[in-house]
């Protein structure tokens, strides 16, 4: 396996967590396989992403369960279509444990490219006008095999940096992003625990 395997015990169920993998729907893809074939009932991705949306600010929390499959791979998987769904009761779940941990979140669609740093200002244009939230590479891939194998899958994502004003805007400080990652990976595990 191509990335660090953690066992997580709470509230007597067992979460598995992956890290230290690199990016893009091409890695998710072959984790989210393993993760399948070794018995994964569900699979949330946490992660970071570019803001589409100019209400989004950073450390903003996105629960998506659609994807824009501009990502490659997940083309090699389904038939042609714009957009790959995960699962609505999953990102419902994750949305009630951000709002139980006092946090606000917004849920919508996510653009998974395959480009880093190659989005136009047309894409941008295009996918703000279709409601589209953020940017970011591995939600089609996940959401391709939870099609394939029948296992609900979300991803949330924290809002890091922005394209909405069509010129790429970092943030000064990090703080209420690490807060955010904190708080979804505390909010996912309360879900992904649940029998």
């Amino acid at each position: 396996m191509n990335a660090d395997l953690h066992e997580v015990l709470w509230k007597k169920n067992k979460v598995g967590i992956l890290t230290n993998f690199g990016g893009g729907s091409t890695f998710v893809v072959e984790l989210a396989e393993e993760m399948a074939v070794m018995g994964a009932k569900k699979m949330v991705m946490m992660t970071w992403a570019g803001a589409l949306q100019p209400d989004l600010k950073p450390g903003d929390i996105v629960v998506c369960d659609r994807a824009v499959r501009d990502d490659g791979v997940s083309q090699h998987y389904l038939p042609p279509a714009k957009y790959v769904d995960g699962d609505a009761a999953l990102a419902a779940q994750l949305v009630d444990a951000v709002r139980a941990r006092g946090a606000t979140c917004t849920r919508g669609a996510t653009w998974t490219t395959a480009a880093p740093y190659r989005e136009t200002r047309e894409e941008v244009r295009h996918y703000q006008s279709e409601g589209v939230k953020v940017v970011e590479m591995e939600s089609a891939g996940l959401f391709t095999i939870g099609q394939l194998r029948g296992i609900p899958t979300a991803s949330i994502i924290v809002v890091m940096d922005s394209l909405a004003t069509l010129e790429w805007k970092v943030p000064e400080r990090l703080d209420s992003i690490f807060r955010s990652l904190e708080l979804i990976y505390k909010a996912s595990i309360d879900v992904l625990a649940q029998d």
